[in-house]
């Protein structure tokens, strides 16, 4: 294996900061990194069915499952019919009002420091290419999460 360029190390610390620091923010709520991520994906989607859940995961099916069923066992999540069609189940974040607050005490003093940095640091055209950078790198992980949990080495 060659040795790492620059780019390819900048992007390994980057993403074991940000995976460090979920795993610090779940442990502080006694969730896993995991488990913590899939309400911050319950929050953005709203009531979701287990297959959406894999898809936005990209966990394999049977780990969703064991996933939802730690979430609605600790009162995090629940599992109700979709009015649509009642033959789907939808998984749906409870509402936890000292868990907002929570992330609110969390993510509210990050989310300024990400702020003020891109406004201090880049231009706008400079943000829009870190924005196309992250959502093409999101594809990039996404896929690749659900081909390692398909067992595709």
């Amino acid at each position: 294996m060659p040795d790492p360029t620059p780019g390819e190390l900048l992007g390994r610390e980057f993403i074991t900061a940000v995976v460090m620091f979920h795993e610090a923010v779940g442990r502080s709520l006694g969730l896993t990194a995991v488990e913590r991520k899939t309400l911050d994906v319950l929050r953005r989607l709203g009531p979701v069915s287990a297959s959406q859940l894999v898809e936005h995961t990209g966990l394999t099916s049977g780990a969703v499952t064991g996933l939802v069923d730690r979430l609605v066992r600790r009162g995090f999540a629940e599992r109700a019919p979709d009015s649509q069609d009642r033959r789907r189940i939808l998984v749906t974040l409870k509402p936890d009002p000292a868990l907002d607050r929570q992330l609110a005490d969390v993510f509210g003093p990050l989310g300024a420091d990400m702020a003020g940095m891109l406004d201090e640091r880049f231009t706008p055209e400079q943000q829009q290419a870190i924005s196309d950078f992250q959502r093409a790198t999101t594809d990039i992980l996404r896929r690749h999460t659900a081909r390692l949990s398909r067992g595709d080495l």
